[in-house]
């Protein structure tokens, strides 16, 4: 597995979607994600993303009751039936959020390939920064994808430009891979936004893009 993981500012974002939700993955990934990742306190689950119940109809209810009844048994740690009662919900209607919540537990069974299909599916129903964040690591810990988390990351940033742990790991995952200059943007960005570590990377990162065009130009002083 490569170094990518070393450096990253957060965990994945676990949430069930819960109401007007704030939809962000399991906890502390730090360690084990060759990231860093940044911090992560929104643990919510997701009864719901933003456009699933837009102009509801009784499938739409019974498939919002169900995810309801699943965020509550996850909460009281019965994922088995929590996961049982997403599917419900996906087989009644599906929505962003009951896809986004099987990828959640999936996530936390450390099933990685199928968190990815489900947050895939989430996905295809709702675009989300949340969903693409997921994807992102999830990907780092099935299998180093390193091409596939920069994307997802890439897309989340678009989305929420404002949200610092999205620029940290953006700029971590583009460091990671040689991508000096997409990292010291978003590193810069992450400092404006108050990430005071953020800082520190920077000003790592343009010694190594200096020592990077000082090799170039030694290169390019050889071939005359």
């Amino acid at each position: 597995m490569s170094a990518l993981r070393n450096v990253f500012a957060r965990t994945v974002r676990t949430s069930l979607a819960r109401n007007a939700v704030s939809v962000r993955p399991v906890a502390a990934l730090a360690a084990r994600a060759n990231f860093m990742v940044a911090h992560m306190d929104r643990r919510t689950f997701a009864t719901h993303l933003p456009n699933d119940f837009t102009h509801p109809d009784a499938s739409l209810v019974r498939a919002q009751q169900l995810v309801d009844e699943g965020a509550s048994f996850h909460s009281n740690g019965m994922v088995p039936m929590a996961m049982s009662s997403f599917q419900k919900s996906i087989n009644e209607r599906p929505t962003a959020s009951a896809h986004y919540n099987m990828g959640v537990c999936y996530f936390e069974m450390k099933d990685y390939q199928s968190a990815i299909h489900s947050f895939e599916e989430s996905l295809k129903l709702e675009d989300s920064p949340d969903v693409h964040v997921n994807l992102a690591v999830a990907h780092i810990q099935f299998n180093g994808n390193k091409n596939d988390a920069l994307k997802h990351f890439r897309a989340a940033a678009n989305l929420a430009p404002e949200d610092v742990e999205i620029q940290f790991n953006l700029a971590a995952a583009s460091e990671a891979v040689g991508d000096f200059d997409t990292a010291i943007t978003a590193y810069a960005a992450a400092e404006s936004l108050g990430m005071e570590k953020a800082g520190l990377h920077l000003r790592n990162v343009k010694t190594k893009k200096f020592a990077q065009l000082m090799k170039e130009a030694e290169v390019r002083e050889t071939k005359q």
